[in-house]
């Protein structure tokens, strides 16, 4: 259900579970992010599942390695309940480091956003490894993603930032 205001805000009701226990209804204006998390570093696509000879699957050392660092710097930012029952949008940017190859004109074309990133690892790739390692510290599944936007750009400052809100 939302709520509009005269000045044009907006109020989606929804509810959060707090430790197993009863649903309680509370409210968050669609604007307000739920979570915002920026994670430093070169960042790193989901590889591809690898597989034991018994059938097991498993995620290459560089995915899980990354998955981890993820982890973990979501809980030293993100201090909020787990998100449970409410509709999430996640938008995602992911800055990756200029190459040197390029030339100084293109180098400032790239940081200006006028060149984009058009080459692998795809940005659905970028998206995957987020969904998974912020599952149980942001949100209680990633099934409550029903909106994502996920965008690669350069910067000098390589990060990946995550923002979390009200899908409502």
């Amino acid at each position: 259900m939302t709520t509009k205001y005269p000045d044009g805000s907006q109020v989606s009701e929804a509810f959060l579970n707090f430790d197993g226990g009863p649903s309680v209804k509370y409210a968050v204006p669609n604007h307000v992010p739920l979570a915002h998390l920026v994670i430093y570093g070169e960042p790193v696509p989901a590889g591809r599942p690898r597989f034991t000879r018994q059938g097991h699957a498993f995620d290459p050392k560089r995915s899980r390695d990354y998955k981890k660092l993820v982890s973990e710097a979501a809980a030293l930012q993100y201090h909020g309940e787990l998100l449970h029952g409410i509709p999430l949008k996640v938008d995602v940017k992911v800055y990756r480091h200029v190459q040197s190859s390029v030339s100084k004109a293109e180098r400032e074309r790239r940081l200006s956003s006028e060149h984009r990133p058009i080459v692998k690892p795809d940005a659905s790739n970028y998206l995957k490894l987020i969904e998974d390692a912020l599952t149980g510290i942001v949100w209680e599944d990633d099934n409550l993603i029903t909106d994502v936007s996920c965008g690669k750009y350069y910067s000098d400052d390589p990060r990946i930032e995550v923002t979390v809100t009200n899908a409502s």
